[in-house]
């Protein structure tokens, strides 16, 4: 029912309240009044609850796992079948709409409200985006990442969607989730992208990624070429296929699916290459087999000829070296602190292979076989060629900062006895001075070091006393991702967590192969939880700050990353 305020504004709504046409939609609205939400379901006000609960439950375990929302509706309709006699089961409504609305206006909320407060605490915290497409609209999230009571953390404060990807449309939607959240632009010490030449911190992931997609220009032989051509020929053709498992039958060996390259994935080129050399003899047979020209150029001069082979070997040697430091690279816990202790042992490895001349046994085998000494020369040419271009790209974009990181990366160092005042004192120039009190600073420093020392030696030493603080401090949800060391006991999504952790852009076998890994990996504690169990509860303000700048680098934009791969299963 429509009415004008626009003469006295109150008075005509009281003047409307009193009025004989008014009263009587009172009354027809009293009489005709709907039903509760409780009388619809039949069920008292507990049992409602209970199922609220149940919907809030099954929605945010689906979206934590990167289910998608038919999975989840198929799953709701399957709990009715198998559950008849739960009054929750029967009832339980949990559609593709409503878990939408679910994630979106009942659970997204408050997780962001808690990372927001969390951030209002904190002087300092980076911010890192990325943009993609989600069907025809272009998706960016903004992601913080700051040194919180426990630790490294990360958190979305916000999804949108952005029409145009200038730097001023970035800048303008970056400092508006800032400000509407209540933080302040003076807290922003970094912000993280991919690899461009505009932001303060670039992805190192994609820094290394790239680093070996040029090192590849200068292979005498097209590997990435090689391996999309073979996984085209057989992935478009059923009858292929099925020719192949002949040759697979024939030749004894068990069968393996062609693994597919993308150029824009970071960790997929070794892993089709590894797969390419165990079953080297099975394809190489199939296609010098093939009859009428039917083998593609590309092919038959890869599989007659000595750069093919060569070239595969040696990126089997290289790929190792950057792609363990890309894994690095990606770990929920790495930041700015240890980027200078990866980046500069890949450099060091990979000039180890210039200075000895090295690329592989196979490689060194391959080579002795070869009549042309010219030929030989023109792939080991080819082979340092690769390793430069790899070693001048990184550099490229990290001697711009290599001081920078170098200078907070004592704070990776797990022995706090082997930090020196000099070392505070030379990070602290990174810093602005207004916020630093150097005499206390140094008061502080000292109270760590000999807390450090003095823990050391207590209560089963130091790993131990870390442990059991954030096992006493976090809730039981955190435990299982916050432990310091892996232990025994697991909680109820303890796999489907590490499963979710650590490896951004791998398939599912790769990631249990480095959740295993992960798991056996002979490191006695995390940084991040070092520094937050000493800090915590001592009087140390300025070494404090100073931690929470150091660790609010980011290294990467993995995390990121790991937003788009969740996306495209809802």
């Amino acid at each position: 029912m429509l009415f004008s305020i626009q003469n006295s504004g109150i008075g005509d709504i009281n003047s409307h309240t009193k009025s004989k046409r008014h009263l009587e939609y009172l009354k027809s609205a009293e009489s005709n009044r709907s039903k509760t939400i409780y009388e619809t379901f039949h069920m008292k006000t507990s049992e409602l609850n209970k199922l609220c609960a149940a919907e809030g439950t099954m929605v945010f375990h689906a979206v934590k796992h990167s289910h998608s929302y038919i999975s989840q509706a198929c799953t709701i309709n399957l709990s009715k079948k198998c559950f008849p006699d739960s009054s929750i089961a029967k009832n339980i409504t949990c559609n593709r709409t409503k878990a939408s609305e679910i994630a979106c206006n009942v659970l997204a909320p408050p997780i962001t409200g808690s990372v927001v407060l969390e951030l209002r605490g904190v002087p300092f915290f980076s911010v890192c985006y990325d943009a993609s497409n989600k069907g025809n609209a272009k998706m960016l999230p903004i992601v913080v990442q700051f040194f919180s009571k426990f630790g490294v953390k990360y958190g979305i404060l916000e999804f949108i969607e952005q029409q145009h990807e200038s730097a001023d449309a970035l800048f303008n939607n970056i400092k508006y989730v800032i400000e509407a959240n209540g933080l302040n632009l003076n807290q922003l010490v970094s912000i993280g992208s991919d690899n461009t030449n505009v932001n303060v911190a670039n992805c190192y992931s994609h820094i290394l990624h790239n680093s070996v997609k040029h090192g590849n220009e200068h292979l005498l032989f097209d590997i990435e070429g090689v391996l999309l051509k073979i996984y085209s020929h057989f992935g478009r053709s059923s009858v292929r296929s099925q020719e192949l498992v002949k040759y697979f039958e024939f030749a004894e060996q068990e069968q393996k699916v062609i693994l597919k390259h993308i150029r824009i994935r970071w960790l997929s080129l070794l892993q089709s290459i590894e797969r390419l050399i165990a079953i080297n003899p099975v394809i190489k047979s199939y296609f010098l087999n093939l009859g009428n020209n039917e083998c593609p150029g590309l092919l038959l001069n890869f599989f007659t000829c000595n750069k093919g082979e060569c070239s595969l070997y040696f990126l089997t040697n290289i790929l190792p070296e950057v792609q363990a430091a890309n894994l690095s690279l990606q770990r929920e816990y790495t930041t700015g602190v240890n980027l200078h202790n990866i980046i500069t042992n890949l450099i060091r490895k990979l000039n180890n292979h210039l200075r000895d001349d090295f690329f592989g046994c196979k490689v060194g085998q391959l080579l002795k076989n070869i009549q042309s000494s010219a030929e030989v020369d023109d792939l080991k040419k080819s082979f340092r060629s690769f390793i430069r271009t790899v070693i001048s790209y990184i550099e490229k974009y990290n001697n711009n900062n290599a001081s920078f990181y170098e200078a907070i990366s004592i704070f990776n160092e797990i022995n706090i006895e082997k930090i020196e005042w000099k070392n505070i004192q030379h990070c602290t120039t990174y810093i602005n001075d207004e916020m630093l009190d150097l005499d206390g600073l140094y008061n502080d420093f000292n109270n760590i070091k000999s807390k450090y020392i003095g823990s050391k030696e207590k209560y089963d030493g130091i790993n131990k006393q870390i442990e059991s603080f954030l096992s006493s401090n976090l809730g039981a949800s955190k435990r299982a991702e916050a432990r310091a060391n892996e232990g025994d006991g697991q909680s109820l999504c303890d796999e489907c967590e590490d499963e979710d952790t650590h490896d951004f852009d791998s398939d599912d076998d790769e990631r249990d192969a480095r959740c295993h890994k992960n798991q056996k990996e002979n490191r006695p504690v995390r940084v991040d939880h070092l520094w937050a169990y000493l800090i915590d509860g001592e009087d140390v303000p300025n070494l404090k700050k100073l931690v929470q700048f150091a660790f609010s680098i980011p290294a990467s934009n993995a995390f990121c990353e790991t937003i788009f791969s969740h996306m495209k299963y809802l």
